[in-house]
Parts: structure tokens; C-alpha cells; sequence
């Protein structure tokens, strides 16, 4: 499937290292900005200690800036034109020099980006993936950025989670079949007790420590398959789940944000996470990261506590116009 491979080739590479640790002035305010395989960058995010704001426009302008220097004040926040670092998803951090405002396109969304020194080995394909690969973070004013763990999906400790998780999974599962049928009419062709038979099957799992000793928050992305009907032409349906979860002293907690989708193989209206890294500003832990699919891609900063999660910043840099599909998320 073209998006879960181009989702397999991001994370194969992994976020490793951390950037050097400037002095606590340098890191009080700056922004984030992803950086796509062409060299293009986009700012999603302004920080000044752990107040974060949208400063660069998420559509078009009447007037495009023709140069750098005629890039609106406003629209840097507390970042500036010079002092911008790449961290590659590689692991390397290098300086990274702004050239000049220009137009590209986020699936079916022109927006406005910078052009930049960072160029790639190999040459960009005519027709690129979508999402367009993504390879890197640029960040200006010398905040480090950390690494988010990659657990495997396939261990032994990925496999006792979703054990751990059954119950909810379930609950969740039901509560979005039920929500479907309230909503549009459409219901599941298999009980609960028939669809319970499907085991759940982790995709991705993401964690890092969450401010406290001991406690840690994850990202996780499972699903549970079913075998095509006769009306599917192949592609059966599937149950999507995702969101926060929260361990302490290794052990899971009852605290937890996930949320279902009801779709066919194909997932066309699903998402998928590729996170960034971690930034600490101040006091505060925030996760920046992707979460995209064949219709939407947006970037996202969260800060993780011990126990919840709070999302920041929402950057919707392209919502499209929705394939047919005959189940609805909730």
C-alpha cells in the first residue's frame, strides 16, 4: 500500500540524537519548522517558554513575499531569519540557512515555504509520495531536540500491552460502531461478540519519559482486521485505534485518550503519526509531530504530562476532498 510504505520508510530512520544543549536564555523562545525532502521548510510553530502559537499562515496570502526580508515580522513570531539548526531524522545537526519564500503543495493545498541550503543526495521523483517525505526539523533558537522511543510492534512487550489494553480497545471499538450507526444508519455487518473473535495487532508504538520519574506516555496505532465480505471487493473492514497512553514505574495506568475508526482496508479518512522529536523550552516537555494520511496532513505540538495530554498547536497544512467511503470515523 503506497502510504504505509512511505510511512515504513520515515520511520526507519529513526530519531537518535539530541542537538548540543545551549545555555537555558538560548532556549526560551525560537520555533519549529518541518523540513520536506526538497529542501522546502514550513513553520508550524512559534514558542516563547511554554507559550506556543501558529504565527506563519497556514493558506495563501493575497501578495506572496518575493524575498526573505519580505517575509512579514509577524509572521516569524519569536523566531528570526538567521540561526535556524536542521535535525535529521539521521541523527545529524547542522546550521541550516533560509534562501526565499515559495509556493508547494501539501497534498491538494498550495501554502507558502522557504527555500533552503538542505539538499539531498538523491534526486526528488517527478510525482513525489504522499505525504511528501519529510526529513527532518529545523528549529531556531538552540532548543535540543530529543528523541521519541520507536518501540517494535513485533516484541514480546508490544504483544503484553495489547493484552494489558484488550478490554479498552474493545469498549472503544464498540463505542465507535455505535456511534457510526447513530449517525449515519450504517451498521456493522458482525456483532461485538463476533468482531472480539479479530485480534487487535499493534502498528506503532511511540514513548518517551513525560516530566516525572518513573512515568512515560505513549502513542500507540492498532488495529483489528476482518476478512472481506462479499460486497468488499477485497477489502475488508477494519477497526483503527489510537491516542495516549500513560505508564508509571512500568506500569500501565488507567488514564488513557483513544479514539476509533471504522474503514475498509484502504483506510481512506485514517491517519498515522510520524513524530518529530521532543522539545523542553522551559519546564514543560512537548512532542512535535505529523499525523497525515491519504486526505489530511497536519503538524501537531502536545506537551505530555505525567498523566494527560494537551495539545498546543494544530497545524491543518491540508485537508481534501474525502473518497467515497461507506464507514464513518467517531
Amino acid at each position: 500500500m503506497r502510504l504505509a510504505a512511505t510511512f515504513s520508510l520515515l520511520f526507519a530512520w529513526g530519531l537518535t540524537q539530541a542537538g548540543p544543549t545551549p545555555p537555558p536564555s538560548a532556549r526560551d523562545h525560537g520555533a519549529v519548522a518541518v523540513v520536506r525532502r526538497d529542501g522546502i521548510i514550513f513553520p508550524f510553530a512559534s514558542f516563547d517558554k511554554d507559550k506556543w502559537q501558529l504565527t506563519w499562515p497556514i493558506g495563501m496570502t493575497r501578495e506572496m513575499p518575493v524575498a526573505l526580508a519580505d517575509v512579514p515580522e509577524d509572521w516569524w513570531g519569536k523566531a528570526t531569519r538567521d540561526g535556524w539548526q536542521l535535525h535529521a531524522f539521521d541523527g545529524s545537526v547542522r546550521p541550516l540557512q533560509l534562501q526565499r519564500p515559495t509556493m508547494f503543495w501539501a497534498l491538494c493545498s498550495p501554502r507558502i515555504g522557504i527555500t533552503t541550503t538542505y539538499a539531498v543526495p538523491q534526486t526528488v521523483p517527478p510525482v513525489p509520495p504522499e505525504p511528501f517525505a519529510k526529513d527532518g526539523v529545523a528549529i531556531n533558537g538552540g532548543v535540543p531536540l530529543e528523541p521519541i522511543e520507536r518501540v517494535d510492534p513485533e516484541s514480546a512487550e508490544a504483544v503484553a500491552l495489547v493484552t494489558q489494553l484488550l478490554a479498552k480497545l474493545d469498549e472503544v471499538e464498540e463505542r465507535t460502531v455505535r456511534g457510526v450507526r447513530s449517525e449515519s444508519g450504517w451498521s456493522h455487518p458482525l456483532s461485538r461478540l463476533e468482531r472480539a473473535k479479530r485480534p487487535f495487532k499493534l502498528e506503532a508504538w511511540y514513548r518517551s519519559p513525560s516530566g516525572k520519574p518513573g512515568w512515560t506516555v505513549s502513542y500507540i496505532e492498532a488495529v483489528r482486521a476482518f476478512a472481506p465480505g462479499p460486497d468488499d471487493n477485497g477489502c475488508g473492514l477494519e477497526t483503527l485505534i489510537s491516542g495516549w497512553i500513560h505508564h508509571q514505574d512500568g506500569v500501565l495506568t488507567k488514564r488513557a485518550d483513544l479514539r476509533g475508526k471504522v474503514t475498509y482496508c484502504d483506510r481512506v479518512g485514517a491517519t498515522a503519526m510520524l513524530p518529530f522529536g521532543r522539545v523542553t523550552p522551559r519546564e514543560r516537555t512537548y512532542w512535535l509531530f505529523q499525523l497525515s494520511g491519504w486526505e489530511n496532513e497536519w503538524y501537531g505540538v502536545a506537551e505530555v504530562g505525567p498523566d494527560k495530554v494537551r495539545h498546543v498547536i494544530e497545524a491543518p497544512v491540508s485537508r481534501c476532498p474525502l473518497f467515497p467511503r461507506r464507514a464513518t470515523s467517531r
